[in-house]
Formats: structure tokens, sequence, C-alpha cells
């Protein structure tokens, strides 16, 4: 929910995140296929509101991190749970088409990733400050980097960036547990700023979901890092040309 990298393969793409949360939230439930908007799709469930960070089908991938361009005050009630929010992206023709008819009103910011793939591979970054909704388009082929504006202010944002450049380097062709090394260890031993956070005893790093595209599948493994233990499945699907 709070650290996403994507990065472009030969076959598909790795698609990574750690999910940043208040130690007293419920647990989540391990990846299962659910039936979405009359579609199957692949998430870790929400132990506390029922949605999802992290969501895979045939032709959509979609990562929530909070916040979208800085640091906000909440102030709830919520119309609705952001990762409901999330789910409900499925239910439209593209990625475009919920961007452009949803209404995201009541929402807390946040900045939701997606890739889609439906007719041609598509990287697209939506971000909700709470007023005004933002859309562009990212270049498919470039490895790319996000971290929470509620938890990591720019200077750390960047310092994370140079992580990943410096990981890039050294694995121009990164396995999937090349980049599940990199966000489970990556860091300079500040356990407020690392991939793999801590922070007062409040907040923590509770998992990793890591997204494997192949030609005509997706592997998606799951590591529970409070509970230490680790999740697998594999998806056979469509992916066009």
């Amino acid at each position: 929910m709070c650290t996403l990298t994507y990065i472009p393969t030969d076959q598909g793409f790795l698609f990574t995140s750690n999910r940043d949360e208040k130690k007293r939230r419920a647990t989540a439930l391990a990846p299962a296929s659910y039936t979405i908007h009359d579609q199957e799709v692949v998430f870790p469930k929400d132990g506390a509101a029922g949605g999802t960070w992290f969501a895979a089908s045939d032709t959509l991938k979609l990562c929530l991190l909070n916040g979208a361009f800085t640091g906000h005050i909440p102030s709830p009630p919520y119309r609705l749970s952001r990762g409901l929010v999330l789910l409900d992206a499925f239910g439209y023709s593209d990625f475009t088409a919920f961007y452009h008819e949803y209404s995201f009103t009541g929402i807390e910011p946040f900045t939701l990733v997606a890739i889609d793939t439906k007719d041609e591979k598509k990287l697209h970054e939506l971000r909700w400050d709470g007023i005004h909704t933002f859309l562009r388009e990212l270049d498919a082929i470039q490895a790319q980097i996000w971290s929470s504006a509620t938890l990591y202010p720019e200077p750390v944002r960047k310092k994370r960036k140079e992580w990943f450049r410096e990981f890039l380097a050294k694995h121009p062709i990164p396995s999937q547990e090349d980049i599940l090394e990199f966000h489970q260890f990556s860091g300079e031993g500040d356990k407020s700023i690392d991939l793999v956070m801590e922070r007062n005893d409040t907040l923590q790093t509770l998992s990793v979901s890591s997204l494997k595209q192949n030609e005509d599948s997706f592997d998606l493994h799951y590591l529970d890092l409070v509970e230490g233990s680790r999740f697998h499945t594999q998806s056979k699907q469509h992916v066009p040309e």
C-alpha cells in the first residue's frame, strides 16, 4: 500500500508492493480469487473493510497507495474505504473510463497505479487529492517506484528512488526473487524510512505482494511479514499481443 515498484520485462512486468499499516489493523487474508463485477480478480483481502490495496484480473493490475501529492490530515467519516474503490475499478470498460465516470467525492486521498492490458499495455497513475483527480499515462517501458506521500516526505521519496536506481544498475534483468529481496532489505538502517519500515511502535510493513506477468499467466507471491508465511498462486490468462 505504501511502496510500489514496476519493472518491465521481456515477457511482461514485475509489479511489487509493500503494505505499511497500523500494527493494530485487522489481519489481512492471503490472496484468493473472487468474482468482482462478473470477472475473476485475485487479491489479498483487508481484514477491516474487506477491500484491498493490490489486485489482478486478466487485463487489469492495480495497486493503491495512501495519499496523493503531499501528506494530508485525515477527516473521517469517509463515504467508502479506498480499498473498495480499487475493486470498483474492475466494473468499468477500461481504466480511463473508471477515471472519467467514477465519483471520488467523500473518499480519502490516494494514488492508484494501474496496468491495463485490455488492448495494449498501458501504465496509468491516478491521484485523488480530495478535491480533484489527476490522471497521467506513464512510459510502460521504464521502471518506476512510488512511495506513499502520507508516510514519506519528498526528500525520503527521492532517497528511495536512488536506492531503486542502484538496484536496477546491479540487476539490469531482475528476477522476481531479486525484486522481493529489494522490497525486504533495501534501506540505510533507519527503520522509519527503510522499505520494510517500523515507526513509533504504531506503524510497520505488514506484507509484500509481488506479481510477475508472463506471456499467458501471472505468478503472485505474498509474504506475510508478521506471521512469517509465504503464499504463491499462478493464474492462466489471455494477454493481448
